[in-house]
């Protein structure tokens, strides 16, 4: 028989992998007690996912439990978990294998069960589990700083639900669901950045329970602003938990939702479309498509278009619109953005008016006090393009609009457009705003990133209209995925 603890560990599991081990299982599961914790690991993987049958009554005796326990250890369903240890010299990411409803706590590292046995009374309070939990580590490890990482797995694959993909855990869990603090987390922070993930820091919440509501929620609501200077967060948006739970728990630094723009110019247009797109899918993917993005623009309405644009139909959001004789904000929600999408034939608020004039489209929104037609024309004609001109407009209380109209204008607005658009192939369309940034905003989200076309913000320095962005340069932006780091 071969002595199997004379192995390396690495080539043993290769072995063990590549099937030569097969016909001496028995024997390598009989010196179990010699063998290393990640042999443990790959072994008990091992012999759940082979299609080949494996005595119960051998595995029980090789490791001194009961038939019951060894055949919940091959057959119950099982979650992998891992989580940052650190020793003097060095640090890793530790795996566990935790497999469910066994008859009896298990743990091929036997010091551990004290502190499984909490994390299962608390399982069992939530009924996320009814009998025990028996867990197979990968490496040995001093402390319970697992205790979180492996009852978050447990939870979270009983809800159905998945954990954010770059997040690792450390910390304790007392069997009433209280989370407790352990040490070395800024070492263990270091081990978690080696491998690209981040280390919460949850403990600005008292229980288990409100971390699971946070985790767990269909919605997470986030604030991001995008301000020609200084805008602060708390002047639109009020749920400092939230703010407090990005901090801590994703460390997504508040700061970072905050795009100071300053006097756009050139290719500075460019560089603020590809910031907002990268924060919008950083979140994204950090909250794993749960993003409802609560947004505050302080900018021109040609750039509020053109982010409405890039954030998209497919996640709602929350748009602030700032009324400035009120000094306050008025919340625009568009939980289903199909309010403006669908197309409609039923013009309550919007008027239009079409002058044939060449093979473009010149889409002209008239919402506020000053009428920028002429400007247009002088523009368009300047500039030698041949172009119809759609003016977009409505005939009470422009420049006044009440924010309650905003979404059934957009609409609206969406649907007059698409509707000369179908009566005639346009080579492009170019857009010209004098209107709220909210209305913007709106009216980019229903029209999308498909038309070839250009956005033109008028320059009062100038006075004159200026190109500052191509409909096809959002459109790779939205199609090939551009994202940068919360710290770019």
């Amino acid at each position: 028989m071969w002595n199997f603890s004379l192995f390396k560990e690495e080539d043993l599991i290769e072995f063990l992998h590549r099937g030569d081990l097969e016909e001496v299982l028995v024997d390598l599961i009989r010196q179990w007690d010699y063998l290393s914790p990640g042999v443990h690991f790959a072994l008990v993987k091992y012999l759940r996912l082979s299609e080949r049958y494996f005595d119960e009554e051998k595995l029980a005796k090789a490791l001194g439990v009961k038939k019951a326990v060894a055949k919940a250890l091959l057959e119950n369903p099982y979650v992998e978990f891992e989580f940052p240890a650190v020793s003097e010299r060095d640090g890793k990411l530790i795996r566990g294998l935790a497999i469910k409803d066994t008859p009896e706590v298990f743990c091929n590292l036997p010091d551990k069960k004290r502190y499984i046995t909490p994390v299962v009374e608390y399982l069992r309070s939530k009924g996320f589990v009814s009998g025990s939990v028996s867990v197979i580590f990968d490496s040995e490890f001093v402390g319970n700083s697992f205790q979180l990482s492996l009852t978050l797995a447990l939870c979270m694959d009983a809800e159905k639900k998945r954990l954010p993909p770059n997040l690792c855990w450390s910390g304790g869990v007392r069997k009433d669901g209280r989370i407790v603090k352990v040490d070395s987390l800024d070492k263990k922070s270091k081990v978690c950045e080696r491998f690209n993930m981040h280390l919460a820091i949850p403990f600005h919440l008292p229980k288990v329970d409100d971390l699971l509501n946070w985790l767990s929620a269909n919605i997470v609501e986030v604030p991001v602003a995008v301000s020609i200077d200084h805008l602060r967060l708390e002047e639109f948006f009020h749920k400092e938990e939230n703010l407090l739970n990005l901090k801590n728990i994703h460390r997504i630094d508040p700061s970072k939702l905050v795009i100071q723009t300053g006097q756009l110019s050139g290719i500075g247009w460019q560089e603020i479309a590809k910031r907002f797109f990268g924060l919008i899918s950083v979140l994204d993917y950090t909250l794993i498509g749960r993003l409802k993005a609560h947004i505050a623009v302080n900018g021109p309405a040609s750039l509020s278009f053109a982010l409405g644009i890039l954030y998209g139909h497919t996640r709602p959001s929350v748009f602030y619109h700032y009324h400035s004789s009120e000094r306050k904000y008025f919340p625009i929600d568009l939980q289903n953005t199909r309010e403006i999408k669908e197309h409609t034939r039923d013009y309550q608020f919007v008027k239009s008016e079409l002058k044939e004039g060449g093979e473009d489209l010149a889409v002209v929104l008239f919402f506020s006090h000053h009428n920028p037609t002429a400007d247009v024309e002088h523009f368009l004609e300047s500039k030698g393009i041949r172009a119809d001109l759609l003016l977009l407009t409505t005939e009470s209380y422009r420049g006044n609009l009440e924010p309650s109209t905003f979404k059934r204008i957009a609409q609206e607005i969406s649907s007059a457009v698409q509707e000369v658009k179908g009566k005639k192939a346009y080579k492009a369309i170019h857009f010209f705003f004098s209107c709220p940034v909210a209305l913007a905003y709106l009216f980019g989200v229903a029209f999308g990133h498909y038309d070839k076309g250009y956005i033109y913000n008028y320059s009062s320095k100038d006075r004159t209209y200026e190109r500052v962005l191509d409909l096809e340069f959002l459109r790779s932006l939205r199609e090939g995925g551009y994202i940068i780091t919360m710290g770019g």
